[in-house]
């Protein structure tokens, strides 16, 4: 979090406020922080939560801290691009007019390699088609901007342990007409890598052995239920078959499989049974009101989706995975204007 605040200290643009909710963190590194932003010249507020309040809600705190018109939104182990970010970010705001929500790309602090979540910069639109078309981009939470004002306006603990609350708040503001606006700027490099120092990852965790087969509930299939709830009271009883259809659709195609055979690869096989386990149709689909026949054809888009997911070699998955990710970006993803 210091090499993190040491890069905005070191932003050409100097109009913004740092906001930390510090989630009762036992790294020991709380008073170093604060010694370091009092000596910056940054503007910041800094609030130690009297009890670890998890994800979710340590991250609507720290929205709750914010004061400016936007607040962009960084984890604590990924830090701005360049000197430049927060400058050509004002500049791209000013450019597009009132927005609600920006998303913007991300890169890898050791690989360099770029995840593209927006190919073409534009207004990508509003309502609640745009948000069931979008939400996969939430997914990440770096990166993203919200206007401060609607995202405190829709702060709620419903999601708490969904670790999405951001895709919630996202959703909620696009589905009630606030414009998305996507940037294809990166501005932002996840995962700093420094000598001597870890940040709780999937990846770092330990396999286990042995490992038996048993239904594993990875927050997935909350996404679903998550998604549909943000944009209800914005949509019309008539479009929420087919947006709950959309959004499961891209759940089952691109979500799910990445995170099978991702866990195939930091954990085993059977570990990637026990989260298809958690994914089943029963638990997906749980108070989403879908009618038979979308039940009939997504319960059959899951189950073909395990077995490849399953079988598929993770090498060849790796080599064709990056073409699906661009073939649900052009299908799903549009940008209206410039």
């Amino acid at each position: 979090m210091v090499e993190a605040c040491r890069v905005l200290s070191g932003q050409t643009y100097k109009n913004f406020e740092v906001c930390i909710s510090d989630d009762c963190s036992t790294d020991g590194r709380g008073p170093e922080l604060v010694e370091f932003l009092k000596g910056s010249g940054l503007l910041f507020v800094y609030k130690r939560q009297e009890k670890n309040s998890r994800y979710d809600a340590n991250l609507r705190a720290s929205v709750a801290l914010a004061s400016g018109q936007f607040c962009f939104l960084l984890g604590n182990d990924d830090c701005l691009a360049s000197p430049e970010t927060l400058n050509k970010l004002h500049n791209e705001l000013q450019l597009y007019g009132p927005v609600s929500v920006a998303i913007t790309n991300y890169e890898d602090f050791a690989t360099g390699k770029t995840d593209r979540r927006i190919g073409k910069t534009g207004i990508i639109g509003s309502g609640p088609e745009v948000a069931a078309n979008n939400y996969r981009n939430f997914s990440f939470v770096s990166g993203i901007l919200f206007e401060t004002a609607k995202a405190k306006e829709h702060a709620t603990g419903k999601w708490d342990g969904s670790e999405m609350y951001q895709m919630f708040v996202g959703c909620r503001m696009i589905a009630e007409g606030g414009i998305l606006l996507g940037l294809e700027t990166v501005t932002v490099r996840k995962d700093i890598q420094i000598v001597g120092e870890f940040v709780d990852s999937h990846v770092l965790k330990p396999r286990l052995h042995p490992c038996p087969i048993i239904e594993r509930r990875h927050t997935f299939h909350l996404i679903g239920r998550l998604v549909e709830d943000a944009i209800r009271p914005h949509s019309q009883p008539s479009q929420r078959q087919k947006l709950c259809g959309r959004i499961l659709l891209q759940l089952f195609l691109f979500t799910y499989p990445f995170w099978i055979v991702k866990y195939r690869q930091v954990q085993s096989w059977k570990y990637a049974v026990g989260i298809c386990l958690g994914m089943r149709p029963r638990n997906t689909f749980y108070g989403l009101g879908l009618n038979f026949l979308r039940k009939v054809w997504l319960s059959g888009l899951y189950g073909i989706v395990s077995f490849l997911s399953l079988c598929i070699p993770t090498l060849v998955f790796d080599v064709l995975y990056p073409v699906s990710y661009r073939l649900a970006k052009s299908l799903f993803i549009g940008v209206r204007s410039h």
